[in-house]
Formats: C-alpha cells, sequence, structure tokens
C-alpha cells in the first residue's frame, strides 16, 4: 500500500471516529441508580456502569450520596418492553447491577437500589431524595457497619440399603415393598428432635443478627431444606456467628448440612417506600423518573 493509500485509509478511520463520537454524544442518557451511601466512595472511577461502558459516579443529593452512571434511553427505558425479554441481557445487566453495589460495599456502607431504577435528570433524583430523605438516613444509619448473611439447612439424605438387606430377605411383593421404604422413613420422636434443634440454631441467630428478614416457604425451596434466614450481622459479631453454625455443622454432621452464603450488601433491610418503583417490578414498562 502506498503512502497516499495509508493516507486516506487514517482519513478514513479518523472520519469513522468522528461520526462515532458525534453519535455517542447526541444519543439521550438516563440517570440509572445503584444505591446511595453516607459518604463519597473513592473508588468510582474503576467502576463501569450496567451498560459496560459508562463509568460509575456519585452526586450530593441533599447530604446523601447517590451512585450513579449515564446509560442509553432507548436501552434502559425507550425499548426495555423488549430488552428485559431477552433472558441474557437480563442476566448480563443484572450481574453487572450486583458488581458495581459489591465494589462499592467494599469500601464503604451502600443501601441497594432496586434492579432498574431510573431518573431523567439530577435535578430529578435530588427530588427523589429529598421526599425520602428521612427513611433513607434511618436505614444508612441502621446498616452502619453491618453485612447481610444468608442461612439455610439441609436435611442430610441417608444412604439407602437394598431392602432385601432390610428385611433379611427378598422383597416378594408390593406390599413389602411399601413396608421396607416405610421402616426408613423418621418418626415423629425424630421430627420433634430435628425441630427442637433447629429452632434452638434459630434462637441463637437471632441473638447475633442485629435484624432478621423474613423467609420465603420452604415448599418453594430445594430439595432437603428445612430452615432458611436472612440475617443483617454487625461486623464485629461475624466470628461469634461462624463459631454457631461451626458448632451446628459439627453436631449435625451426619443429619443435616449447612449453608452460609456472604457477606453481602443489605438488599434484605432497606425501606421499600424509599426507593419507590423499578423496571424489576413494572411488568416490563420502562419508566424514568421525570
Amino acid at each position: 500500500m502506498g503512502l497516499h493509500g495509508m493516507a486516506r485509509r487514517g482519513a478514513n478511520g479518523c472520519h469513522h471516529a468522528r461520526v462515532m463520537a458525534v453519535k455517542l454524544k447526541s444519543e439521550r442518557h438516563v440517570i440509572y441508580l445503584y444505591g446511595f451511601t453516607e459518604s463519597r466512595p473513592r473508588k468510582l472511577a474503576e467502576l463501569l456502569g450496567v451498560d459496560r461502558l459508562s463509568p460509575v459516579e456519585s452526586i450530593d443529593c441533599n447530604g446523601v450520596f447517590c451512585c450513579i452512571s449515564r446509560v442509553p434511553q432507548t436501552e434502559f427505558e425507550t425499548n426495555l418492553v423488549y430488552k428485559i425479554e431477552d433472558l441474557d441481557w437480563l442476566a448480563e445487566t443484572s450481574v453487572a447491577h450486583q458488581r458495581v453495589i459489591s465494589a462499592i460495599a467494599a469500601e464503604t456502607e451502600i443501601l441497594p437500589a432496586r434492579l432498574g431504577k431510573i431518573f431523567h435528570a439530577e435535578n430529578s433524583l435530588s427530588t427523589h431524595v429529598l421526599r425520602r430523605l428521612p427513611e433513607l438516613k434511618s436505614d444508612l444509619l441502621r446498616i452502619r457497619g453491618t453485612e447481610q448473611w444468608g442461612v439455610k439447612v439441609f436435611e442430610v439424605q441417608p444412604m439407602r440399603a437394598p431392602f432385601a438387606k432390610i428385611r433379611k430377605g427378598k422383597i416378594s411383593d408390593g406390599k413389602d415393598d411399601l413396608r421396607a421404604k416405610a421402616a426408613m422413613l423418621p418418626g415423629p420422636r425424630h421430627r420433634s428432635d430435628e425441630m427442637g434443634a433447629i429452632e434452638k440454631l434459630e434462637r441463637m441467630l437471632r441473638d447475633i443478627a442485629s435484624e432478621v428478614s423474613p423467609s420465603g416457604s420452604l415448599s418453594c425451596g430445594r430439595r432437603g431444606l428445612k430452615f432458611q434466614t436472612t440475617l443483617l450481622v454487625r461486623r464485629s459479631k461475624r466470628k461469634k456467628l461462624e463459631s454457631v453454625l461451626e458448632t451446628f455443622a459439627r453436631q449435625w454432621a451426619a443429619e443435616r448440612r449447612i449453608e452460609c452464603t456472604g457477606p453481602w450488601p443489605p438488599y434484605a433491610f432497606v425501606s421499600h417506600r424509599a426507593y419507590g418503583s423499578s423496571f424489576q417490578g413494572s411488568l416490563g414498562r420502562g419508566r424514568a423518573w421525570q
């Protein structure tokens, strides 16, 4: 390629870059809210927003810092009804949303906003905060020095011996088969002991936690799930929480399994009035607050 060809190629590349820059600049953006903090996070410049392009920044709104990024209005409002039907897009956006919140939580306490909370302008965000300032400040005070933990207890399924060994002989018909299965089911006393042990764990967890969030129905959970709870725990009590769980895990080694997740930002411990709606709960109708 000659110098003239290279020059033309370079000129075309510069022209393309200028067109893209003008397009990005002219595209209308909305404000995407991740959450609220008491102090301004210092490491936001390292984070990218839910669109994986826009930087995360903070805005001082009446003494509360709002962590936000400026995202394309077309994607996050205008065409949102189609976007949320794309499960891949929804999953990627949810993960990006949580990644930003977790990164901020590693530096300072954050009250997480729901997925998809958007505003048209900074003054509308400031007005939203001002109207809910008492609830926001109360929530920020409640979560100061705390972290969220989840605890679940599962029944350990015993290894079932062959029915022939249980009966010390061959199973001759369907009745024998049913009797053999029934012999392996826990009796009333076993179930009573199980509930007593789990209630003891629950009481000890409540004593450690600052707050406990109501859990969903066990019937909707995973197989063998016997107990679940979500706790707001002060960081100073983390070792006490770990000690209690380790003690019960040793005692229950052959009967139950404890699953503990965390620490998380306090998703389950925010006042719903402080946040309003989001596209997560709007049945696909995108809405930005004016």
